[in-house]
């Protein structure tokens, strides 16, 4: 039995310009591969009514996966039904860990990898288990693993939870990131050992130790050489299993987003987020506003930029 693409997904992928370039039927789901340009995808819609997205990274598949996060992948094929429905917040742990009492600071960052945008990093104090058992009862997780309206819902849940004077954000604009990953010698990673440092040691205060989503092998090293203080500092790949740095995710990519919309305003159209499928809007940038127009909203450093002005 052939499944239907959801309505209101067919209409978000007809705006992208993708379409059904093959439909098969598989395991207890139909699978359509999709296709616009270079990019490809595949998109299984289960007898369950739940769809999963397929292939390699591109604005496509970000597509997909963004429109299954937010909470319409459960809904009824054909319908609407899903759209309907607001999404719950589920915690990422099927058994609820024991809270962290160890006071901490906790950060991550968004906007290092795409071509549009700021960079930024951000950081949340949590001092004590009861504030981390309240972080884990929201649903904090993996910012990318969150869709997009519910990273903003849960970043002013956050907000309220831990206040104001425990979070701190640093946002780099296009032409700030350029000059400060200069000074930081074309070290991009350097450059975020000293943001990370600057938000350490603004939120060090009763804390033991800052745990860092490793964003290099030298992560800590790189933080360690810009930090004041006498912080100990853990650095570690998929460190958003700690709720502080789980939440310090989430405040750090809805402010990515908030500078996106802005950007996106101020040339008149929708900028993409990533990296590999921003060639177009690029170039739109380029024709109507010139390199320096460019320089105000994209990362110029990027290899991308010799493809738009080459």
């Amino acid at each position: 039995m052939k499944r239907a693409v959801p309505e209101d997904l067919m209409r978000k992928l007809s705006a992208y310009g993708a379409t059904v370039s093959e439909t098969r039927e598989i395991d207890h789901a139909t699978q359509y591969r999709l296709t616009k340009g270079s990019e490809s995808a595949t998109l299984n819609v289960y007898s369950t009514n739940k769809v999963s997205e397929g292939g390699k990274e591109s604005g496509l598949k970000n597509l997909l996966r963004e429109w299954r996060l937010s909470g319409k992948g459960g809904g009824k094929p054909g319908s609407n039904a899903g759209s309907k429905k607001k999404a719950k917040s589920k915690p990422p742990f099927s058994v609820a860990p024991e809270p962290n009492a160890t006071p901490r600071v906790g950060t991550d960052e968004a906007g290092k990898g795409e071509y549009f945008g700021p960079l930024v990093v951000a950081g949340v104090r949590v001092l004590s288990g009861e504030t981390d058992g309240k972080l884990l009862s929201i649903g904090v997780r993996d910012s990318k693993d969150i869709g997009l309206a519910e990273v903003r819902r849960l970043a002013g849940e956050i907000y309220e939870l831990v206040g104001d004077a425990n979070i701190r954000a640093v946002c780099l604009p296009p032409r700030e990131y350029e000059t400060r990953r200069e000074k930081a010698g074309s070290n991009v990673n350097r450059l975020l050992g000293e943001m990370n440092a600057e938000i350490i040691t603004h939120l060090q205060s009763e804390v033991e130790v800052a745990v860092v989503d490793a964003f290099g092998v030298k992560a800590a090293e790189y933080v360690e050489a810009s930090l004041s203080g006498g912080v100990r500092v853990e650095a570690r790949p998929r460190a958003e299993d700690d709720a502080a740095v789980a939440a310090a995710s989430i405040i750090a990519r809805s402010r990515y987003l908030e500078e996106m919309d802005k950007l996106s305003e101020g040339v008149g159209f929708e900028l993409p987020r990533g990296s590999t499928h921003v060639i177009g809007a690029a170039k739109r940038v380029y024709g109507e506003r010139g390199r320096e127009g460019l320089r105000d909203v994209a990362k110029v450093h990027f290899s991308t930029t010799d493809k738009v002005v080459g």
